[in-house]
């Protein structure tokens, strides 16, 4: 090994004290740890990451101490901490990335900090307006000149979909950050073979696939499967279950009722497979 090799190889790890974390060099780290598929890992760290996104580090720390993420601890630690601390700098960072994406709309705290903000998130306006005192505003502003907004959705839906939570499979940015070939799907989820009953969506939703069996896929709006999947917390098996007891058409629709009547799920969470 050459000096320089040597010299790097030490050096390495300790980059991002020169250049700071990135979208890129987050990816990265995620992808040394398994969590490919782990929706539950997943919406752990979906938590965290935002959560850090609006506090400091000791209110962070504390927040990491609870019960809740025993499992989830030494993932991070793997991943994203300095010294076996937790990483602020990456945390925050990915959790503003993780509010460029849909999910973020349904989550209280992201749209209460939204409104501290105001804006939706970091790259959607000048942060002149909310309730961020002076030298908040100037930390974000710094962090939002330094990460392109195309890089940061790239970010936040690419980690949603590594784990599993979104079930559409990567673009190319997202598999350029996540190393998966664009044209492979995540989670039980495949592209090749779409339902022929299946009704033209009446709105712009994205479409997801859903294997019912390993011999049949359906596509629905994907922000149907998310609420049964995620907001509900239906299994695979519930979902495909009902989609043979009403038809795909009736599914979609009275999942959608639901998104409108309970958009958090509470009214039916709980009831797994008995809700239509």
């Amino acid at each position: 090994m050459s000096a320089a090799s040597n010299i790097n190889e030490l050096l390495s790890d300790k980059l991002f004290q020169v250049i700071g974390s990135t979208p890129t060099s987050i990816a990265e780290s995620l992808r040394k740890v398994d969590l490919k598929g782990k929706r539950n890992e997943g919406a752990q760290i979906f938590a965290i990451a935002v959560f850090s996104a609006a506090v400091n580090k000791s209110t962070l720390e504390t927040f990491l101490a609870d019960s809740r993420f025993a499992n989830i601890r030494p993932l991070l630690s793997a991943a994203l901490s300095i010294q076996g601390r937790a990483n602020m700098t990456a945390l925050t960072l990915l959790g503003h990335c993780l509010m460029t994406t849909d999910m973020a709309s349904q989550v209280s705290f992201t749209s209460e900090f939204r409104k501290k903000m105001g804006q939706n998130h970091l790259w959607a306006g000048s942060l002149d307006s909310g309730s961020l005192s002076a030298k908040q505003k100037e930390i974000l502003k710094e962090k939002q000149r330094l990460t392109k907004e195309s890089e940061a959705r790239a970010l936040g839906n690419g980690f949603l979909k590594h784990v599993g939570i979104l079930s559409e499979p990567m673009d190319e940015d997202e598999s350029a950050l996540f190393g998966i070939p664009e044209s492979r799907s995540t989670g039980a989820q495949v592209t090749s073979s779409v339902s022929p009953k299946r009704a033209t969506p009446t709105s712009p939703s994205r479409i997801a696939a859903f294997r019912k069996s390993t011999s049949e896929t359906v596509e629905m709006p994907a922000d149907v499967l998310n609420y049964r999947r995620n907001i509900v917390g239906q299994s695979d098996a519930d979902i495909a279950e009902s989609i043979d007891r009403n038809g795909l058409d009736v599914f979609i629709a009275n999942t959608q009722r639901l998104m409108v009547k309970d958009p958090t799920g509470k009214g039916v969470k709980g009831a797994g497979s008995t809700i239509r």
